[in-house]
């Protein structure tokens, strides 16, 4: 503001000093006199110059405030989203101005921070929840059958043993997932790199459980392209198989089809697995491989599981340059994991 009114000054006094020497030769040129006639119109220039630069000063002041509010507005609803979120508000957003490009693209970094920090504290209260049930159920069981024994109300026979050893080894499942997972967390996983056959691999894990697919009535389809030997690690992608055909095992019903199928697309190596079944709504689709996410919580429990093993898949897949996927529709479900080669 006082740049503008200095401006306007300045621009007053060159114009009336310029106006004063114009008048003035004009006068002496037509040999007039000039010193009644300068006075008047150095008084009535400065009239309208001070008029002039009181009405530029007011419109200056008025647009200063106008675009001073415009600019400081959506800066202080930016800084209020900041407070709410720095108070654990992460439902906090702010409307991005369409005037200034630079607060506009702050507005909507902040608001797209805001919607991953409201995913991440969402999924940190389901792994919450979902491991505090993990462990207690088991847990229950184990205390109730042994105060049982205890208390003579049942015997300690071979078949209560084996209940007791089958609810420990659903401790120790989960207790050794969470290990990997922490593994993969503080970088400890890091792969042994060499040429790795991934139809070979695919073929040996499904033969591990060719047994279980057959007891279900489950008929193995497989697709297998010849795509040459991948750089991997062997057992971390051993791993990441099995977690897919383990569920697709899971949640194939029986006498359903699963397709296994390794291929070559765009570059990369692909591994996938397709099953018939219920699907998976749209909804849960994107979080599928967050750690211990289960859309349908009691149907997972009930199949046995506790939302690990796809979230391996994708730690391995990161590990190894590629990403993970999935569709679902028309009662098929598809799930992949690429690879770097």
């Amino acid at each position: 503001m006082l740049i503008i009114a200095v401006a306007v000054a300045v621009t007053a006094v060159g114009i009336g000093r310029v106006a004063d020497g114009i008048f003035t030769d004009l006068m002496q040129e037509f040999h007039i006199e000039t010193d009644l006639l300068a006075g008047l119109f150095t008084a009535s220039l400065a009239r309208s110059l001070l008029i002039t630069s009181l009405v530029a000063g007011a419109v200056g002041l008025l647009l200063s405030a106008v675009l001073f509010r415009a600019v400081t507005r959506p800066l202080r609803a930016v800084t209020t989203m900041a407070g709410r979120l720095a108070a654990g508000d992460y439902s906090a957003r702010v409307e991005a101005p369409a005037v200034i490009e630079e607060v506009a693209s702050l507005a909507d970094s902040l608001n797209r921070m805001a919607q991953s920090l409201q995913s991440l504290e969402r999924l940190r209260a389901d792994l919450v929840a979902n491991v505090a049930h993990e462990l207690r159920t088991p847990l229950s069981n184990l205390r109730g059958y042994l105060e049982a024994v205890r208390d003579g109300v049942t015997a300690a026979s071979s078949e209560t043993l084996v209940l007791l050893h089958e609810e420990v080894m659903r401790l120790v499942r989960l207790v050794d997932a969470l290990h990997e997972l922490s593994g993969f967390d503080a970088r400890a996983a890091r792969p042994r790199r060499g040429p790795v056959d991934l139809e070979q691999i695919a073929q040996r894990q499904l033969v591990l459980r060719d047994a279980e697919f057959r007891a279900k009535g489950i008929e193995v389809r497989t697709d297998l392209h010849g795509i040459g030997p991948v750089s991997g690690d062997t057992d971390l992608l051993s791993q990441a198989v099995g977690n897919l055909l383990d569920n697709a095992l899971k949640y194939t019903p029986p006498g359903g089809e699963v397709t296994m199928r390794v291929a070559r697309e765009d570059g990369m190596a692909k591994f996938a697995v397709t099953n018939t079944g219920e699907g998976i709504p749209p909804q849960d689709l994107p979080f599928i491989f967050e750690r211990f996410y289960r859309g349908e919580k009691s149907r997972s429990r009930n199949l046995g599981g506790a939302g690990i093993g796809l979230a391996i898949v994708k730690e391995v897949a990161r590990v190894h340059g590629g990403a993970v996927g999935a569709d679902s529709a028309g009662g098929a479900t598809t799930i992949w994991i690429t690879l770097a080669t």
